[in-house]
This record gives C-alpha cells, sequence and structure tokens, in this order.
C-alpha cells in the first residue's frame, strides 16, 4: 500500500510541474469563451498523445530526440502570427480563439508539453509495474486542470482582464510560447 501512496505522490508531483504552463493556457482558452466541450476534448487528445509519445518512449527506453521535440513550437507560433495577422479586423469579423478546433486545441497541448514528455519517460519506466496507477492519476488531473482552468477563466477579475486586453495579448502569448518552445525544449 505504501508503495502505492508513493506513486499517486510522485505522479501529482510530476503532472503539476510540468503542466503549470498549461494552467495559464486553459485559463486563457476558457476566458475566450471557446466552449468547453472543445477545450476539454483538445485536451484530453492532446495529454493522449503526450502520453503515448512518452509510452513509446519509455518502452524503447529512449528518449525522443530533443532536436525533433523544439519543432512542435511551431504550433504556438503560427497560431499567434495568424491572431496577429487578423488583430486590425473589427471585432465581428475578428479571427479569435473561439475559432480554435479541437484539434488545434489538442496541437497546443501537445507542443506545450515537450517538457511532460521529458519528465514522464523516465517516471514511466521506473514506475511501469504501477503504470496504470499512474495514468489513471493524470486522467483525473486532467479533469482537475480543466476545472481549475474554467474557474479562473471565468473569474470576473480574470475575464475582465483578459475580455479587454485579450485581442492585443493573446497573439503575443502564443508567439513567445512557440519561441520559447523552439528555442528552449
Amino acid at each position: 500500500m505504501n508503495r502505492y501512496l508513493e506513486v499517486l505522490s510522485a505522479s501529482l508531483a510530476t503532472f503539476a510541474t510540468t503542466n503549470l504552463d498549461d494552467a495559464f493556457l486553459l485559463t486563457l482558452l476558457y476566458a475566450r469563451r471557446i466552449p468547453a466541450r472543445r477545450i476539454v476534448a483538445g485536451q484530453y487528445l492532446g495529454f493522449a498523445a503526450i502520453v503515448l509519445l512518452s509510452l513509446v518512449g519509455a518502452l524503447a527506453a529512449l528518449a525522443i530526440p530533443h532536436r525533433w521535440i523544439r519543432f512542435l513550437g511551431l504550433v504556438p507560433l503560427a497560431i499567434g502570427v495568424r491572431l496577429l495577422l487578423h488583430a486590425r479586423r473589427t471585432k465581428s469579423e475578428r479571427l479569435g480563439l473561439a475559432d480554435l478546433s479541437v484539434a488545434s486545441i489538442a496541437l497546443l497541448t501537445v507542443s506545450n508539453g515537450a517538457d511532460n514528455i521529458s519528465v514522464y519517460v523516465p517516471f514511466f519506466v521506473i514506475a511501469r509495474a504501477q503504470l496504470w496507477l499512474i495514468l489513471t492519476g493524470y486522467g483525473a488531473l486532467v479533469a482537475v486542470w480543466c476545472f481549475v482552468g474554467r474557474w479562473l477563466g471565468n473569474h470576473p477579475l480574470v475575464f475582465g482582464i483578459l475580455d479587454r486586453w485579450g485581442d492585443r495579448v493573446v497573439p503575443f502569448v502564443f508567439i513567445l510560447l512557440g519561441a520559447y518552445i523552439l528555442h528552449f525544449k
């Protein structure tokens, strides 16, 4: 029983530390009034891809080459540039985050998850006997993250700031996220 508690604690720690930036992204998506179903579906789809890549890496006992992971930064960079190019449109014709599909949200999650893979691969290898427990915990934590993101995105203070400044700031957030992933991951 003690080993299970250790693995659950480590699962919580690895998930929380590798997904702090994802909490911000979820808050931003909810504050921009993207339908919750689309956000949750995209988040689960993207996180499933991260876990699958981590499992493949753990099974092969090799990490995914660092130089390939960083190219995932092109996804948020492209979305940011697209939003920036459309920023001058009037409010009614503006292309916004509400236009993001489940697949786009999943790609954002995956591109933001390069650090997750680098942590999950060795974690999955050393705790492979309790992998079912780790994956169950991660699945539950994705739901918690979505709930927290929705709560923050609907908080009057956060919503007011993002509603007023979001159209100007959001493209740069995505561009900086993409540049960060390309440079540091």
